[in-house]
């Protein structure tokens, strides 16, 4: 089997973008789109919902961390609690909420 290391996307403006899986920082849901947020803090606003790529990264290095957000975890800085949550904080500094219900997911993926 064959390692991604690229995809190709739809964008809103009926484009069609390839963009390298190392780039892409976090996925974020907007509704029935999907805003993809690269390294050098563009972002990309996509045709298809968050449950698409979920299935597509599946086998790589994303993990679904919040029912709004995919993160790359090759760009994954640390994770901190604190009496609001749990978080992802990625390189760029970013913070991205992990939700209770997936938070186990994200020890697995760590094996913590």
């Amino acid at each position: 089997m064959k390692v991604k290391t690229q995809i190709a996307v739809k964008t809103t403006n009926s484009g069609i973008k390839v963009i390298m899986l190392a780039d892409i920082m976090y996925l974020k849901s907007d509704g029935r789109y999907t805003i993809i947020n690269l390294k050098d803090n563009t972002s990309l606003v996509v045709c298809k919902n968050l449950k698409i790529y979920e299935e597509l990264f599946k086998d790589v290095n994303f993990v679904r961390v919040h029912n709004s957000y995919i993160v790359n975890f090759q760009h994954l800085n640390q994770i901190i609690r604190d009496s609001g949550g749990q978080y992802c904080v990625l390189f760029n500094d970013k913070v991205i909420p992990i939700s209770n219900r997936k938070f186990s997911r994200v020890k697995e993926y760590l094996h913590y």
